[in-house]
């Protein structure tokens, strides 16, 4: 778990870190395979919510220690990331985020709406961001946003504004390339840029004196010191100490002939971050972590090192950050980024490194045993040996087998090491026996098997050696039982198992064996469970307990024993966890466990060891356990906090001078120190996220029906819809260095009756069909081990009521309960009145039964089935069966059915029987007293069934329907005549139907000769007014030519007469030129008049479409109705201002506008004052319009409703024909595909509009 506290500023760095493979400053990485997406770290922040914020060269990041949600640009969301490549970040004061980036300006993140706000370069605004590559910021103490880009020039944002503020400084070429910006304690600015170092005043109006050597260096990074001095990180030139005056105090360098620790390892430094004790972190371009003591001069490097995964993620560094709960956190430029907790100092780690002689040789540690002067004494496996170390100076000597020197080190393979009563080093090898290495000497004495001598050791191959208060040695072997050798003896005596002897030792391997203080002295057997030894009899009693005994072990695999100061004696099992004495029964003792299901982190246990504070340590194969004896409490420290991730061996554990206590693992050794750590308090959790029906809810900026107004990261409320049924909250507590060692709980108020726990890889809390109302979402968490903080976020939660359970709904459900208890009521007082009633008429009831049945001639008749009697009431006397039956049964009355009708009578009888019909109903014959057939109709019901469903009783009547039949006959005849009378109709109207046909035939021929006369008419009155016109200008031309014919022969005579002048000769040419201009002029006239006529005669003559310019189409037909309109004062007008080429019928333009010039001449203008008519053309997208338009008299609204209709005229009589608009009509919507619109009213004149399509060669 994430953990501990060491109360101090910033980093103690102790000397460990300056061996190699001894180190108590652990990091854990966190890069792109775990979600971050890019793997440079190019900035750091940590918002007031407690999220990190990293920025990559693709893309921002959000961390909650679990997983990382990360921000992009998207050219599609204006709210989006203005650019992924980020350069700086700025956290703000009301927990926004300002992110620098590299060409795409400047972002502002906000936390409740969980967008981006961004700002531009703008050059047309002199108050916007000077340049969208944005390299450095800071927020100064006054809230103001310091912004360094490539602009050259130094500009600050006030809060809560958007206007941009140039520094006084103005435009300098240094502040091109800003790469850190700094507020000193006395609150002047420093600037780190390309090209030196600059000190300005708080609001950059003038540049403060420096060193010349300042502006020399390419300046990367810097740092405030608590002293009020500076320290500044160069790109080649090394680490800078200033005072606040800017004066050098310390130039430091690499320096590759002094020592690592006196040297700055490296001169690019890229990152820096000062310690409140005077501390300093480096973050190198090439040689990683450094951390510097200035009161010292020392230097420590810390490396990556691809062969451990808790160094730092990579050597090419360049961000740093102090994390508000003390972590370090560094951004690497290829690796992600890496955090380290200070409080993980607790646990030392020494490891095997290759090629370092002060470090262990091997990894995995057997045993361990810690001297008085606070060494330690470490046997190995793995060829390792034994070695003796010191946690500061690493290993000091190593021993190992010497084949030559029959003095060493009888075995590489260590199994146990102790210190006796004596000084004396005992070693217990697999294979080589047991070692004593006295005080003093460097010779081992050993003591091995041998078969011939049954004093020696039983085997060579050792568990454990432990010395108990007298100085006798007890050795256990691999599976020859426990040996004894008393003090100053020689020869060893054995105790083993054997079957046939109850009090011999349960079992022939030993983990462990242990003495307590009072004397007893117990066994730790390694399949055969505990047992305690008498040492004085050498008999051996077993503890074994049954296996359903709670307060037994539970197991028999004993691996640890251990007795804490109150003197109660602790049992490790494999397997079972760890058990704490709590007294005896029967002679057995009896234990309190502690294993996983209490929350122990495994139930395999390797040591036991009590610290100072009365708290056992546990290690097991996952790490190291801690447990309060009187709360029950159990922390668990996994490799997060420094414990080794493979876990630990049996029997490795001791306990250091100091209170620290080591332990011995498959991976190293781990020594820490019980009284530094601490539980740290989880922060704050919070509400991450919301999902409905599994999906996440976006904000209601982006989504109208989201029940989120604003996020929920600072609390609020959540708005869920009655038919939101499946609603789940995401929370995290932002963690950055054990996140998993959080526990969550949860509570719905006026839902939860208790508080729901969970783990951190469940942090969501699912609720289904929540009822309508009000609720108040409670989070808490907490470190495995500790108790609940009062830390809780709280959600409120609004469940809008269903439409029918909302409180009108409500209000309406009590007045309809309220109408319906009054109906009911009323209902009840009803049915009482009408049972009183009808009892009342019961009585008359039967009497008008029978009255009734006599009455209908109906006979009543009730047949008990079982005996086959049958009771009759009013019977049909009549009947031949009434007088002849021999009794009255069914049976009886059978002969007398007719026997076409017998069948179909039993048939429907059965059926009803069986209940497969409602009634039994038939219809039969039977011969009356005459013997003539008469019909009979019988109805009837089952009244009774047995148990099992079989009919007992069947009631009914039987009714003459004779007269039925013959109504039924006489309909029959009726209907069969009606049918023939409705074919003959049909047969008539399909007649009337042909003849109608042929009359339509007639009528639309009639109608099409009707308009052809129309155009015919036309046309006759066109060639009647072209030929008067074109009469006119040949008059004039015949007339012009005779006069130039008498001309000519007048200029002949002359010339005959020799009298012919220059002046008459002038004469005649001016005589001649005017004639001649005349004839020409008006033959033109004629000329396009006959072109005009021919071209509309030919329109006239076909319905052919063809393509046309509009405008020049309808002036030839209003020059070809010149005549008519020359005799009346009224004047036409035509308005086409763009050429209009279309696809059309130009006869039956000709038509309409003929037609409609003609209405108006006749209708429009009635009263003979002068009028205008205007025609305007103009193309619709693809629709052509034609305006028609005159401001004549108009008409009223029910003329303008009928002008369409065929044959309706206001002047019948007069020369109207009551077709010309009707044949407008027809040929806008058939002809031309297009419609046709009036608008008119009483002396306002007339507009009709006509549109049409232009057709596919249509061009405008």
């Amino acid at each position: 778990m994430l953990l501990f506290g060491l109360a101090i500023g910033g980093l103690r760095v102790g000397h460990a870190g300056a061996v190699a493979g001894i180190d108590d400053i652990r990091f854990r990485t966190f890069s792109t395979g775990e979600g971050l997406s890019q793997a440079s770290v190019r900035a750091l922040a940590q918002d007031s919510s407690g999220f990190l914020w990293v920025g990559t060269q693709d893309g921002l990041n959000r961390f909650d220690g679990n997983g990382f949600k990360v921000y992009r640009h998207d050219r599609s969301d204006p709210w989006s990331l203005a650019q992924n490549h980020i350069w700086a970040l700025a956290p703000g004061t009301d927990g926004s985020l300002w992110i620098a980036t590299q060409g795409g300006g400047l972002s502002h993140y906000d936390p409740d709406l969980d967008r981006f706000d961004n700002f531009q370069a703008d050059p047309a605004r002199s108050d916007a961001l000077a340049a969208n590559h944005v390299t450095a910021l800071l927020l100064d103490r006054r809230s103001r946003l310091w912004v360094a880009s490539t602009g050259g020039r130094l500009q600050w944002l006030e809060a809560g504004q958007r206007r941009f503020v140039d520094a006084p400084l103005g435009v300098l070429p240094a502040l091109r390339m800003v790469r850190s910006l700094l507020q000193a304690n006395d609150g002047t600015l420093w600037i780190g840029t390309r090209d030196g170092l600059l000190h300005t005043d708080a609001d950059a109006r003038a540049l403060l004196p420096l060193p010349p050597l300042l502006a020399q260096m390419e300046i990367y990074a810097l740092a405030a010191a608590a002293d009020g001095s500076l320290w500044v990180g160069t790109a080649e030139s090394g680490l800078l100490h200033l005072a606040a005056d800017g004066s050098v105090l310390a130039h430091l360098r690499f320096d590759a002939a002094a020592a690592p620790a006196a040297s700055l390892p490296d001169d690019a430094v890229r990152g820096l971050l000062a310690d409140a004790d005077g501390g300093l972190w480096i973050a190198g371009q090439n040689r990683g972590l450094a951390h510097y003591e200035p009161q010292r001069g020392r230097f420590t490097l810390y490396q990556h090192d691809a062969t451990r995964d808790y160094t730092p993620a990579a050597n090419r560094l360049w961000s740093l950050l102090r994390e508000r709960s003390g972590l370090l956190l560094v951004g690497s430029w290829v690796n992600g980024l890496s955090v380290h907790d200070p409080r993980t100092r607790a646990f030392l780690r020494v490891d095997a490194v290759a090629n370092e002689p002060r470090a262990l040789p091997a990894r995995p540690v057997m045993s361990v045993q810690a001297d008085a002067d606070g060494t330690l004494w470490a046997g190995l496996i793995e060829g390792g040996g034994l070695v003796h170390l010191d946690l500061q100076q690493g290993v000091l000597k190593r021993y190992v087998n010497d084949p030559h020197d029959a003095s060493s080190l009888s075995h590489n393979f260590v199994q146990h090491v102790i210190r006796g009563r004596d000084g004396s080093l005992w070693v217990a090898t697999m294979g080589g026996g047991l070692n004593r290495l006295r005080p003093g000497s460097e010779r081992f004495e050993h003591f091995r098997h041998d078969p011939a001598d049954a004093g020696s050791i039983a085997a060579d191959s050792l568990i454990f050696v432990y010395e108990d208060a007298a100085g006798t040695l007890w050795v256990g072997t691999l599976d020859h039982g426990l040996d004894e050798l008393c003090a100053g003896c020689s020869r060893f005596r054995h105790h083993v198992h054997d079957p046939a002897d109850p009090h011999s030792l349960a079992g022939d391997t030993l983990n462990a064996v242990l003495e307590t203080r009072a004397g007893e002295f117990y066994l730790a057997y390694r399949s055969a469970g505990l047992g305690r030894l008498d040492r004085a009899s050498g008999k051996a009693q077993r503890l074994r307990t049954r296996g359903d005994d709670v307060a037994g072990l539970g197991n028999d695999s004993i691996s640890a024993l251990a007795e804490d100061s109150k003197h109660r004696l602790w049992v490790g099992v494999q397997g079972g966890g760890a058990a704490l004495q709590t007294g005896e029964r029967d002679g057995v003792p009896q234990f309190r466990l502690f294993g996983t299901a209490q929350g122990l982190a495994a139930d395999a246990v390797g040591e036991i060891a009590e610290d100072r504070d009365g708290r056992i340590w546990v290690s097991t194969t996952v790490g190291l356990s801690r447990i309060d004896p009187v709360s029950g409490a159990i922390v668990n420290f996994g490799p997060r906090d420094g414990t080794l991730a493979r876990g630990y061996w049996v029997g490795s554990m001791s306990t250091l001078p100091d209170g620290r206590i080591a332990f011995g693992g498959l991976d190293g050794l781990s020594v820490v120190d019980p009284a530094a750590v601490q539980l740290p308090a989880p922060p704050a959790p919070l509400v991450t996220g919301v999902l409905l029906n599994n999906v996440a809810v976006q904000l209601r900026w982006r989504d109208a029906q989201s029940p989120l107004q604003r996020s929920l990261l600072r609390g609020g409320v959540v708005e869920f819809a009655y038919n939101d049924d499946n609603v789940t909250f995401e929370f995290a507590a932002p963690d950055f260095s054990n996140a998993e060692s959080l526990h969550y709980s949860y509570r719905l108020e006026n839902h939860d009756p208790r508080w729901i726990d969970t783990d951190h890889a469940r942090r969501f809390a699912t609720y289904t069909d929540l009822a309508a109302g009000s609720y108040t979402l409670h989070i808490r968490a907490r470190r495995a081990g500790a108790g609940w903080t009062d830390q809780e976020s709280r959600v409120s939660v609004l469940v809008a009521p269903a439409p029918w359970a909302s409180p009108l709904a409500y209000l309406a459900y009590f007045a309809l309960a309220a109408m319906a208890t009054l109906l009911v009521w009323q209902r009840l007082r009803a049915n009482r009145l009408a049972r009183e009633a009808v009892q009342e008429r019961i009585k008359l009831s039967e009497e008008r039964l029978k009255l009734a049945l006599t009455g209908s001639g109906s006979e009543l008749w009730d047949i008990d089935l079982p005996s086959g009697r049958m009771h009759r009431e009013n019977r049909l006397e009549h009947l031949t069966a009434t007088s002849d039956a021999v009794e009255q049964t069914i049976a009886a009355y059978r002969p007398f059915v007719h026997p076409e009708d017998i069948a179909q009578f039993e048939h429907a009888l059965a059926l009803h029987l069986r209940g497969d019909s409602a009634v039994f109903e038939a219809s039969y014959r039977t011969p009356d007293r005459q013997q003539e057939w008469v019909w009979l109709l019988t109805r009837g019901r089952v009244v009774d069934r047995d148990g099992s469903g079989q009919a007992r009783r069947v009631t009914g009547i039987t009714q003459d329907i004779n007269a039925l039949k013959r109504a039924e006959e006489a309909l029959r005849s009726l209907n069969e005549e009606l049918e023939l009378r409705v074919e003959r109709r049909t047969a008539d109207l399909r007649a009337a139907n042909v003849e109608l046909r042929h009359t339509l035939d007639r009528l639309t021929l009639a109608q099409r000769q009707l308009l052809e006369s129309e155009k015919l008419a036309s046309l006759g009155g066109l060639v009647a007014g072209i030929a008067h016109e074109i009469n006119t200008p040949l008059g004039v031309s015949v007339t012009a030519a005779s006069h130039l014919v008498e001309e000519a022969r007048r200029l002949a005579r002359l010339l005959q007469e020799n009298r012919l002048s220059k002046q008459e000769l002038d004469r005649f040419q001016r005589s001649a030129r005017e004639s001649a201009e005349m004839i020409l002029r008006n033959l033109q006239r004629a000329d396009r008049l006959v072109k005009s006529f021919k071209q509309v005669a030919v329109d006239q003559s076909t319905e052919d479409r063809r393509v046309v310019e509009l405008g020049h189409c309808i002036e030839e037909i209003l020059t070809t109705l010149g005549p008519t309109l020359k005799k009346t004062p009224h004047s036409v007008e035509l308005d086409c201002a763009q050429p209009v080429v279309c696809e059309t019928a130009p006869g039956a333009l000709y038509q309409i506008v003929t037609n409609l010039v003609m209405n108006s001449l006749m209708h429009g203008f009635a009263d003979g004052r002068a009028g205008i008519i205007r025609l305007s053309i103009a193309r619709r997208q693809q629709d052509i319009e034609v305006l028609y338009r005159d401001n004549g008299c108009g008409m009223d609204e029910m003329t303008r409703v009928r002008i369409f209709d065929p044959f309706f005229t206001t002047r019948r009589g007069q020369g109207g024909s009551g077709l010309g608009m009707h044949i407008v009509y027809n040929l806008v919507t058939q002809s031309l595909g297009g419609s046709i619109r009036v608008d008119s009213s009483a002396g306002q004149g007339i507009e009709v509009a006509i549109f049409f399509g232009g057709g596919p060669r249509a061009v405008a």
